[in-house]
Formats: C-alpha cells, sequence, structure tokens
C-alpha cells in the first residue's frame, strides 16, 4: 500500500512479500509526490523484488535501464536536469554496461578520461555516480556492494573582496538591464536561481520582504527575506518602470533567466575582475554584514542558512576590520584593568 506521512510531501510504501522462507519487507519512500507515480514505483519495485527472492540467478541490468529509474524516482529534485547530464557523461564513457561490472578501477580509469577539469568538477561528476550506485544497491537490489569511490579535498577558494571602485567598474561593463540585478545581488545576498525567478507576487513592500517557496529554496524550507531600505527603494523604482510579471526583464521586458557563462566572462574581464563568480556576490554581501556589526545569528536567517558554520563559510572579514576588533579589548567594556596588569609585571618587589 501507499501512504502519506504528515510531515512529508512524499507518497511511501508499504509491503510484504515471502517466497518460501524468503521474505521481504518494505517501508520506504517513493520519492513522488504524484500518488499515480507513487503507485507506478511500488508495481515496479515489489515486480523486481518478486523476481529476486524467487529466482536466485541475478539478472544483468544495463546503465541506461537503471539511469531511467534512477531519474524518474528523482523528478521532484530542482537538479534533476544536472543529474541526466552527468549520468549521460556517464553511460557514453563507460559504453552503457551492466551495473554490475561497475567497479573502482573502471570508474577512476574513466573519469581520468575527463581532461582539464577542476577537482571540484570532478568531485560532482564522481559523487553524481556514487549516488547512483547507491540507489542500485539499497533501492534496486541490482547490485551486490557498491564500489568504493573516493572523493577529493577540495582546495578552498581565495575570497574575492570587492571595494567600491571594484562593484562601479562591474556595473559600468555589464549590460543596463543587468545592472539592477548585481545591485540587487549586493544588497539583499540572493542566491542566483532566486533572484532570476523573483516575481512581483513574492514582494511585500508593506512588511518589507520576499517570500520563497519550499520548492525554490536550497534549504528546501519556506524562506522569508527582510529587505534593507536601499534594496527596497530600488524594488519600487522599478515597479514603476516596469509591468512584467518577474522583476528583472531585458530591454524586450522579457525575463533575464539567467546570465550566460560567456556573458559573465566578457564582464569581469572588462572590469579587470577575472575569476570573480556571481555567488562570489552572495559572499561580499555577507562579509560586508559582518564587518558593519551583524549578529552572527541573524545573519545565519538572513541568508537563510541552516547553520553558523555555513555563515563562517561565507563571510570573510578583512585584516583591517580585524585588527580594529582587536581594539575592542583596550575599550572601557573591557574587564581587565590593562595599566594595573602592566604595573605588577613590572614590579620587582612582587617577584
Amino acid at each position: 500500500m501507499i501512504y502519506k506521512k504528515k510531515e512529508s510531501k512524499y507518497w511511501y510504501t508499504k509491503f510484504e512479500l515471502s517466497y518460501g522462507d524468503k521474505r521481504k519487507r518494505i517501508n520506504k519512500s517513493t520519492r513522488q509526490t504524484s500518488k499515480a507515480k507513487a503507485e507506478a514505483f511500488e508495481a515496479c519495485l515489489k515486480q523486481e523484488l518478486w523476481r529476486q527472492i524467487t529466482d536466485p540467478t541475478p539478472e544483468a541490468h544495463c546503465f541506461s535501464e537503471a539511469v531511467e529509474i534512477y531519474l524518474e524516482s528523482r523528478q521532484s529534485n530542482r537538479t534533476v536536469k544536472e543529474k541526466a547530464s552527468k549520468l549521460e557523461w556517464w553511460k557514453v564513457k563507460l559504453a552503457d554496461p551492466n551495473v554490475q561490472k561497475i567497479d573502482t578501477h573502471l570508474v577512476l580509469s574513466t573519469i581520468a578520461k575527463k581532461q582539464e577539469i577542476s577537482i571540484a568538477t570532478r568531485n560532482r561528476y564522481l559523487a553524481e555516480l556514487k549516488a547512483f550506485l547507491n540507489f542500485c544497491h539499497q533501492e534496486l537490489g541490482w547490485i551486490d556492494r557498491v564500489p568504493v569511490i573516493k572523493i577529493q579535498k577540495e582546495p578552498r577558494r581565495a575570497f574575492f573582496k570587492l571595494d567600491n571602485a571594484d562593484v562601479i567598474k562591474l556595473l559600468e561593463c555589464a549590460p543596463y538591464y543587468l545592472r539592477s540585478v548585481l545591485i540587487f545581488a549586493l544588497l539583499t545576498g540572493m542566491r542566483r536561481s532566486n533572484i532570476f525567478s523573483l516575481r512581483w507576487s513574492q514582494i511585500d513592500f508593506c512588511k518589507q520582504c520576499i517570500y520563497i517557496d519550499a520548492k525554490d529554496h536550497k534549504s528546501k524550507d519556506h524562506v522569508i527575506v527582510p529587505l534593507s531600505h536601499k534594496a527596497i527603494t530600488m524594488l519600487s523604482q522599478l515597479k514603476e518602470q516596469r509591468s512584467s510579471t518577474y522583476v528583472f526583464v531585458n530591454n524586450n521586458n522579457n525575463p533575464v533567466k539567467d546570465i550566460k557563462d560567456a556573458m559573465w566572462k566578457r564582464i569581469t574581464k572588462q572590469a579587470q575582475l577575472d575569476g570573480l563568480r556571481f555567488h562570489d556576490l552572495r559572499h561580499n554581501w555577507a562579509t560586508r554584514h559582518i564587518e558593519a556589526g551583524t549578529d552572527l545569528l541573524a545573519l545565519k536567517e538572513l541568508g537563510g542558512w541552516k547553520t553558523l558554520e555555513m555563515v563562517q563559510r561565507y563571510a570573510h572579514p578583512s585584516q583591517e576590520y580585524l585588527a580594529e576588533q582587536a581594539k575592542n579589548i583596550d575599550g572601557p567594556k573591557s574587564s581587565l584593568q590593562e595599566s594595573k596588569l602592566i604595573e605588577v609585571s613590572c614590579d620587582k618587589n612582587n617577584s
């Protein structure tokens, strides 16, 4: 049978199959929000498990067959297109093998063929394959074990700090219709996808905030983004100028869905900011908040992060700021009486 839990948007399946002295109990998520798709998933799962307990001879399953089932079960995932792209690369390079034949040596020798890629990109491809093979093992039962696939430790990327002159150069080199996007990113720290998909219906000008649905946010939670006075002022001016559903539009009043990599590289090169990523604008926003004295817990909520550890990954206080903070111990609020301590340390009679 399939059923739903109160706290989950997915349908769950629960059933038991028995054959002689063999018994298989299942109680798991179908990862489907549609009841019809959940029932279809349950039917396929029952059929496969029945084959497994009645026929001890393992059936050969090709990579593409498993990928089709895997992607179908991940349709509600917002990165399903990226998953499909990576697995398509693996299918071509591995020559669509029997999933039982995939071992550590085959994986490593195959990823080595992907020339001139960063450690981060390599890790993304390996992680996707590992998740897929875990699905084949745990949910389909098509492989006896998952081969060892180690993810390399990624070097921490240097922070790209922007000063006012850098921001001005960036805006001057960007097309006119993108300037409001860049300013908004620096004022709110919102993620790229949430900025480009922003609709006027999400903005509450009275409460000065933006509402983001759980399905559209990385944390999978409903998020309310409070807006600064400058951000509200900018949005009010844009609303007077535009009549579209989306906030950010091009010169033809069509929604700007994203910035193409080629265009971004051209903009940053002209601004002499080679290596700057759009996501670095979020890092700069968090850093400016910290340097302005924003509380870490408040910043965690403003940025939509789940942990303080994530806040620390995004905030990069400058050495000048830290040097000023170091002087706080000299201030009137300090509990240490430094002059008295120095006096005692220099008094030979106390030695």
